[in-house]
């Protein structure tokens, strides 16, 4: 009796080089899922919680760092605006 083999998935060149390359950024968002997993468990010990978040959030940080920024920028861009008439309709 022959057993069919299901056809291997193409690898197109992206997922090819994320699967070889092993990056500081493809480990960077594994360790954030593992977070984000361990949050979202419910046996995951309270006194545990604020640590894992800490732990989420610098993680989160450096990928954005990485990936040339985030929603961090945006805001201080917003902070570094000035008018020039600030107060000076108020009468």
């Amino acid at each position: 009796m022959e057993t069919k083999q299901k056809p291997e998935r193409d690898l197109d060149q992206r997922s090819f080089e994320r699967m070889m390359d092993g990056s500081m950024l493809d480990m960077l968002r594994a360790n954030r899922d593992r977070l984000q997993k361990a949050m979202d468990d419910t046996s995951t010990p309270a006194n545990a919680l604020p640590a894992i978040s800490r732990q989420l959030i610098d993680v989160c940080d450096r990928i954005e760092s990485l990936q040339g920024g985030g929603l961090t920028d945006l805001l201080d861009d917003e902070e570094d605006e000035v008018t020039d008439d600030v107060g000076a309709s108020i009468v």
